[in-house]
């Protein structure tokens, strides 16, 4: 019979000692005082040997499966069925679910590059030139970054797999060597003190809705799926407080109010279409916030800002602005959500700097009410040059 977890823990011991064959040489031997032992059967001079390799439940059925077909490769039999790819990603998920903030990217990567393709290969099976074959077309696409992603996940779930006893060694413990180190490119974005023609483009060109979401944006340095994502809710008299789970670091953040941040909240409030929406930027018909990617999107379509600013890099104009102003280190750093320090310099310093921030933000909301009075003339004075 082929064993599971659930018949093991029913198997009760007997007068004389008894063994179950699970599958191509292993079986469980149960003693009458009740201890069950794995073995391995191997024919050896034309009789069977059993090899005792340890007692259940310390060795779990998989795992005595990788052992026994371990053991019938170094004799050059035919090896019986153990740990596949597939287990191993699965134990990685059991252990990486909720701990990694990427966690739900790179299991969806994992899914379509690796484990689609060799997941019910056996786990001792896989070499490094299987996977190094699976990577070329993805390097050949010229997405390097998403092959050093696939390779150190894939390095980390057969390291995972040596200490949970599946393999005795990882075969691509250095398989990152094979390929070149991806050149890292920042996301695109302009000089802060370029921001009066930004703002003058996106008067000139962007619908009611995104002219909002940018200005949103841009006064709260908030990432695009944290800007997106903001419940009214969150929103009292004194600031905008988004709990820890729905920031990339896991930690509630806080933006301090200014009236130019309330008149862009008043302004998007007016706006919305679907105004039974929990959301400040609702999606035009379901119950959920408009898409995370949609002023990316939109910027990207707009020939003025391809390749030159993304949503994303309007945290960079303000943090550049930060620096160039003078604004401490943490107290910048705190107004871009960023986690700052040594765990234990973080295990002391546990405030928000929100005060010092207060201020700071009117400043920094007061250069963009600038800008936009800036952008105003120069849309006149190209007005007045056109005419």
């Amino acid at each position: 019979m082929k064993l599971t977890s659930k018949v093991i823990c029913a198997l009760k011991p007997q007068e004389r000692r008894y063994q179950i064959t699970d599958m191509q040489g292993l079986a469980l031997r149960v003693q009458a005082s009740g201890v069950k032992s794995w073995v391995v059967r191997i024919p050896q001079n034309g009789r069977i040997v059993d090899i005792t390799i340890g007692h259940w439940p310390e060795i779990s059925l998989m795992h005595a499966r990788a052992i026994a077909r371990q053991k019938r490769k170094e004799l050059e039999l035919e090896p019986c069925s153990s740990y596949t790819v597939r287990d191993a990603f699965r134990f990685w998920c059991s252990k990486k679910k909720g701990r990694i903030s990427s966690y739900r990217d790179e299991k969806i990567r994992l899914e379509k590059y690796i484990i689609s393709k060799i997941g019910s290969r056996q786990l001792d099976s896989i070499t490094p030139p299987i996977v190094i074959k699976l990577m070329e077309p993805i390097e050949a696409a010229g997405h390097q970054s998403t092959v050093k992603r696939l390779l150190m996940r894939t390095r980390e779930i057969f390291d995972m797999s040596v200490n949970a006893g599946y393999l005795h060694s990882n075969p691509l413990a250095k398989i990152t060597k094979v390929f070149p180190v991806p050149k890292v490119q920042h996301m695109p974005s302009v000089d802060w003190k370029e921001l009066p023609i930004v703002i003058s483009q996106i008067e000139a060109l962007a619908p009611p809705k995104y002219r909002i979401l940018f200005y949103f944006s841009l006064a709260t340095l908030l990432r695009p799926v944290e800007a997106a994502s903001v419940r009214l809710d969150w929103i009292d008299s004194e600031s905008i407080t988004i709990p820890a789970e729905f920031m990339k670091m896991k930690r509630a953040h806080r933006i301090p109010l200014t009236p130019f941040l309330i008149s862009i909240i008043n302004e998007a409030k007016r706006i919305r279409k679907n105004r039974r929406s929990p959301y400040l930027f609702p999606a035009p018909s379901a119950n959920k916030p408009i898409s995370s990617q949609s002023l990316a999107k939109w910027l990207h379509d707009q020939t003025v800002f391809r390749d030159r600013l993304v949503a994303h890099g309007l945290r960079s104009i303000g943090r550049s602005w930060f620096a160039d102003n003078e604004v401490p280190f943490e107290i910048a750093e705190a107004c871009l959500a960023h986690v700052v320090g040594s765990q234990v310099v973080r295990a002391y310093q546990r405030s928000d700097f929100f005060a010092p921030r207060q201020k700071i933000m009117l400043s920094w909301h007061a250069f963009i009410q600038q800008c936009a009075q800036c952008a105003q003339l120069l849309t006149q004075n190209t007005d007045s040059h056109e005419d």
